[in-house]
């Protein structure tokens, strides 16, 4: 039996009834419009950076791990309590989106929506934060994560990751 109609509308990633004001840790992963190499350029992965760390600011936000791979970008972030999961996504978007338009991108940089992931309690957020980071290590991309420009951390030196 086919699941319910949903008229063309996407349905959403959230969970049902969880409070994404929730303070704690979200794997947070954005993709890229259609999954373009979009975040390919050293000059605008740096602008992405320090756009993310102007909304983790504004915020109350702590960013444990960043990794801006090609197509997508992988975060890992713990909330302030009365901040809104969907609210901080969508600020780093809109003006993520402003500094890729900056560095001569045209159209749109993201797809719509993000996947998310809220960490258990059993879950290590120093561990997963190596997780993310290691992701061009896994792309194949450099042997070492420290060799790759687009990832790292706003709270946690790298060399203790």
């Amino acid at each position: 039996m086919r699941g319910p109609k949903t008229f063309r509308r996407c349905r959403s990633l959230r969970l049902a009834g969880f409070d994404y004001r929730h303070p704690g840790p979200y794997h947070v992963v954005l993709g890229t419009f259609r999954r373009q190499p979009l975040l390919a350029t050293a000059s605008l992965v740096e602008a992405l950076r320090m756009e993310l760390a102007a909304v983790a600011s504004a915020t109350g936000t702590t960013v444990y791990a960043y990794c801006f791979m090609p197509d997508h970008a992988h975060l890992l972030v713990a909330l302030p309590g009365g901040v809104h999961l969907s609210r901080f996504v969508q600020a780093f978007k809109g003006r993520s989106t402003r500094a890729f338009w900056e560095h001569g991108g045209s159209g749109r940089l993201w797809q719509r929506g993000f996947y998310d992931h809220v960490l258990r309690a059993e879950e290590d957020v120093r561990e997963m934060a190596r997780y993310i980071v290691a992701n061009p290590v896994r792309r194949g991309l450099v042997q070492d994560f420290r060799e790759y420009g687009g990832s790292g951390s706003l709270a946690f030196p790298l060399d203790d990751l």
